[in-house]
């Protein structure tokens, strides 16, 4: 069976090696948030996941219900650190095939930082998705594809930014249309952040409207969680 840190560098996209942190002088001394380093310090997992699963049902109970259902039969929450950047690592137990899986949580980031990457558009961002990625995590993927999760602010972009082959058949305006969440084989779950307009993008269709931005993402990452 493969090393876990093996198996971690192999898919870090990084020529460093990841650490598993447990030393407790250095998460405490970590910049990391206070509610981590509660849960990192507890004295049982089943602790650990009841802080860290707190502050996911405080901010996205409704939003993620399936997910964060899913995620209190968790098997470990680690902390780990590459390149100087802290995350959370979460191993997960699959049910339908019962491997081992393993998703990534950034660190969450400011409000300041959401504004620099919205700009002008970022007061009309769903409080819903400030809340998760200035409270929760700054993007949840599985940790080998980069994908199936909400996408770390650095992997989303505006639709503008691409040059899709159907653009003359589209009659929406793309600035505002942003990829929130990618299955890793072209297709993505995009908001509208302008007027809350959810679609289904695919690079190789035209995108489809939906009804509930949510529901979509929940229904998506319990699918990567359940392979």
């Amino acid at each position: 069976m493969i090393d876990k840190i093996d198996f971690l560098n192999e898919y870090s996209l990084s020529s460093s090696s990841v650490e598993i942190v447990t030393d407790e002088s250095q998460i405490v001394e970590a910049p990391i948030p206070n509610f981590w380093k509660e849960a990192l310090l507890s004295d049982s997992l089943e602790e650990r996941k009841e802080k860290i699963l707190s502050v996911w049902k405080e901010y996205s109970s409704s939003d993620l219900r399936n997910t964060i259902s899913y995620l209190g039969d968790l098997k470990n929450i680690d902390l780990i650190c590459l390149d100087g950047e802290y995350s959370l690592l979460y191993t997960i137990l699959t049910y339908q095939t019962g491997e081992e899986i393993y998703y990534e949580g950034k660190q969450p980031v400011t409000v300041e930082v959401l504004k620099q990457k919205f700009g002008e558009n970022a007061p009309t961002i769903k409080q819903s998705i400030a809340d998760f990625y200035t409270h929760i995590h700054n993007g949840f993927y599985d940790y080998t594809s980069k994908s199936m999760g909400i996408d770390n602010l650095k992997n989303v972009n505006s639709m503008a930014d691409y040059d899709w082959e159907y653009l003359q058949q589209l009659d929406i305006d793309l600035i505002p249309l942003y990829n929130f969440f990618s299955n890793g084989m072209g297709e993505y779950v995009v908001l509208d952040i302008e007027n809350g307009n959810t679609y289904l993008w695919s690079s190789r269709e035209l995108p489809k409207r939906q009804s509930d931005f949510w529901a979509l993402v929940d229904e998506w990452i319990i699918i990567g969680l359940d392979f």
